[in-house]
């Protein structure tokens, strides 16, 4: 699959920038294309090729938002690393990332920001973030660990 640079999107609010995005992708490719892409666009990655990485990188860098691929490999796919980071309780906003071309049919989580497929434009996806993290940083302001 030829890689391309996302459309244009506009550039990443000024208090935003610096924010640390995780990364959770099995495939090097996408995680080279996110992280660059990300760093361009002036957040903070943390990058992780499986469920226990995301764990610990989920611990120790305090991410705002994370982009999760579905497709993990075993024992963890992006589901159970969801409801783990939910039993440790981390709630931070999620947006899964997916080459699986059929999205389940949705989740009780109010912190699941989206699904993306990897075949649409990359924009869409990080066009996703600002709310996202603007939402994380609420809640932590206002104290809220639910």
């Amino acid at each position: 699959m030829p890689f391309t640079p996302p459309k244009p999107i506009a550039p990443t609010p000024e208090d935003l920038r610096g924010s640390t995005v995780l990364v959770v992708d099995d495939e090097r490719a996408w995680r080279v294309i996110l992280e660059t892409d990300l760093r361009m666009l002036g957040y903070k990655v943390s990058m992780a090729e499986d469920a226990d990485q995301a764990l610990e990188k989920a611990q120790s860098d305090h991410p705002e938002v994370a982009i999760i691929d579905l497709m993990l490999p075993e024992p963890m796919d992006g589901w159970g690393l969801l409801s783990e980071l939910r039993a440790r309780g981390q709630k931070l906003p999620v947006i899964f990332y997916t080459a699986y071309p059929v999205f389940p049919s949705g989740t009780d989580d109010p912190d699941v920001v989206g699904y993306m497929s990897k075949a649409v434009d990359r924009a869409d996806l990080y066009a996703l973030l600002p709310p996202a993290i603007r939402r994380s940083r609420e809640r932590r302001e206002s104290g809220d660990s639910s």
